[in-house]
């Protein structure tokens, strides 16, 4: 068991073209993340997409190892025929920190219905499922899941 895991997730850049960055920290109860792999499953919500098509493109150059696991959805629908989809991103070990990870996922937003307002719409991008998978060695392996 984690005593701490602190998650961030910030999103860089502005307009329709954005990229999620999420963080994770451990505590100090996981003795050696060296061996240790960090998948992230991140729920997309119907307001943002992802391009399967542009992750293809980015984990053929190693920028990133995530794949979509929803399968029929329109890139091109607006956010009222759309629904939530998931992506799986395994997260690398961040150089600047021991007991971290962070993954990176370009998202774009869909469009929304016009509304006389002030012009703004909010998405809301819930916390992922964290699964971490160790290799301890001697045939020993432990698993950590990690919900909401």
């Amino acid at each position: 068991t984690c005593s701490e895991i602190i998650l961030r997730q910030e999103v860089l850049k502005d307009g329709f073209h954005r990229d999620l960055l999420i963080k994770v920290k451990f505590g100090e109860s996981i003795e050696d993340l060296q061996t240790c792999r960090l998948l992230i499953k991140q729920y997309i919500p119907a307001g943002l997409f992802v391009d399967p098509y542009e992750l293809a493109s980015l984990r053929e150059r190693n920028i990133t190892e995530a794949v979509m696991v929803s399968e029929n959805f329109n890139i091109e629908a607006p956010n009222y025929l759309s629904k939530e989809t998931e992506v799986l991103i395994y997260a690398r070990q961040d150089s600047q920190c021991i007991d971290c990870f962070q993954a990176f996922l370009p998202v774009h937003y869909r469009y929304h219905r016009p509304h006389s307002k002030d012009g703004e719409t909010f998405v809301i991008v819930n916390n992922p499922d964290l699964l971490m998978y160790c290799d301890q060695g001697e045939g020993y392996k432990s698993f950590l899941r990690v919900e909401e």
